[in-house]
């Protein structure tokens, strides 16, 4: 069996503007992906990252954890160590962009990723 860390890396693309300067600062990160982004990913927890912010790459990461969960479940502190000033406005841009087209976004899953710098 091959580990997850010796796949080719997958990239993660960042597009929210205020978690430009928590993304350089933190040591660990979480971001949240459709299932059907994961999916396409394949990401597994031991992948390793390239991170991206726009078009520029910002560096690599390695997944720590990957799970489903729903909007409804996210707390601040996964608001805080994804970059967004309060919970509000994680799930406000999440309804925007991962859950857009939603029949019942509180109830749709979100794939959670947290990762490390490597």
């Amino acid at each position: 069996m091959i580990p997850p860390n010796a796949m080719p890396p997958k990239t993660l693309v960042f597009r929210y503007p205020g978690a430009e300067a928590k993304l350089r600062q933190q040591y660990v990160y979480q971001t949240s992906l459709s299932v059907k982004e994961r999916d396409d990913l394949g990401l597994v927890p031991g992948n390793r990252l390239v991170i991206r912010f726009g078009e520029e790459v910002v560096g690599e990461g390695q997944a720590i954890l990957v799970e489903r969960t729903t909007l409804g479940k996210l707390s601040r502190y996964d608001a805080i160590s994804a970059g967004y000033e309060s919970a509000e406005a994680q799930k406000k841009h999440l309804l925007e962009t991962v859950l857009k087209g939603a029949r019942k976004p509180e109830q749709t899953e979100i794939v959670r990723v947290l990762y490390r710098w490597l």
